[in-house]
């Protein structure tokens, strides 16, 4: 339940309102700049409260992480589409044009400070794209988890640099929202190119 003074109250509301805005704190500031009091100010809770529940902002990240993963498995499991699980990570225009989000950021903050021995497994930890291969339907393994790999390259690559790129490719003056539906067609374009031919007349977008 949440106080009248509207703070939560009650360790599962307490609990989830810390990791909403630790999310959000993330999805906009470096993992280094960002504090356990920071985030127990911004969230309206005692920092020995975020202590307590969390330990370090290592621990903290660590849940963060797992409840995203959780998230986006149901989303995959509920879907079983692999066009739609990759335009879940491709986000929405809006979402998308402001930040890479709090995943993408916090991927990125493990790939260049951990060891590299240890990235892949920290990762791995949190990861259910190996599942996406299975979606295209297609019985070669390799290929399918060949397509993946651009499929997720292009869209992680997209959401990370966009500004970059627009501004490197004069592209600033074209909608966003078209860019993002090019990204789109592309992940559309690269799951039918990797399914069989009975998937891909029924997957084939009007």
């Amino acid at each position: 339940m949440t106080a009248d003074n509207g703070k939560p109250t009650g360790r599962a509301e307490v609990v989830e309102a810390i990791l909403d805005t630790a999310d959000r704190m993330f999805a906009v500031d470096a993992p280094g700049d960002v504090s356990l009091r920071g985030i127990a100010r911004e969230a309206g809770v005692n920092h020995g409260l975020v202590y307590r529940h969390f330990g370090t902002r290592d621990d903290l990240v660590e849940q963060l992480l797992e409840r995203t993963a959780a998230r986006w498995t149901a989303t995959l499991e509920s879907s079983g589409d692999f066009s739609a699980a990759l335009e879940s990570i491709l986000g929405s225009d809006e979402s998308a044009a402001k930040s890479a989000g709090t995943w993408m950021r916090l991927l990125a903050w493990s790939l260049l400070t951990d060891a590299p021995q240890l990235s892949g497994e920290v990762q791995r930890r949190y990861a259910t794209l190996d599942r996406l291969p299975g979606m295209l339907g297609t019985e070669d393994e390799e290929q399918a988890a060949v397509a993946t790999a651009v499929a997720l390259a292009l869209v992680y690559g997209w959401r990370f640099f966009h500004p970059y790129i627009r501004a490197a490719l004069h592209l600033e003056d074209v909608p966003f929202a078209q860019l993002q539906e090019a990204m789109r067609d592309e992940v559309h374009r690269i799951a039918e190119h990797a399914a069989p031919p009975a998937k891909k007349a029924r997957s084939r977008r009007p």
